[in-house]
């Protein structure tokens, strides 16, 4: 199967910001697999932080459309810098942010499993500051 490239184009809201293209690796049949709107969460462990994820994908327009919101009232949605998908997982990386807890530098990476209407996975966050390493779990799933 040949590999497709696809845009992942993340909304910044009401925090009038620009939309920013991300890029999305996948063949056809991977990407069939995550087809579709989603709605989920994230919980941090170390971090107790909650917050909401939304995105949608569209295979025929080849563009998808998400947000991750950190459940502070003030933070602006966080931007996805790259995603594959290969073999039923999900993985990418988050773009650089300010974390409200330490105001310093922060990198995050996801994985997760597809499972039909279901992703599920974990993350793991470096504070830039000390190097410490922060985990959790995050969950999506296809709304009907």
């Amino acid at each position: 199967m040949r590999n497709l490239l696809f845009t992942f184009a993340i909304v910044l809201g009401a925090c009038g910001g620009s939309q920013k293209a991300v890029e999305v690796k996948g063949d056809d049949n991977e990407m069939a697999k995550i087809v579709g709107d989603w709605t989920g969460d994230y919980h941090g462990v170390e971090s107790g932080r909650d917050g909401t994820i939304d995105f949608s994908l569209e295979l025929g327009r080849h563009t998808a459309i998400g947000e991750i919101h950190m459940g502070a009232p003030d933070a602006p949605p966080l931007k996805i810098e790259f995603v594959a998908v290969e073999g039923g997982k999900i993985s990418g990386s988050v773009a650089p942010y300010t974390d409200p807890n330490c105001s310093c530098e922060v990198q995050t990476t996801f994985t997760g499993t597809v499972a039909g209407d279901t992703i599920s996975g974990s993350f793991e966050t470096k504070v830039s500051a000390n190097g410490q390493l922060q985990t959790g779990d995050w969950q999506v799933t296809r709304k009907p």
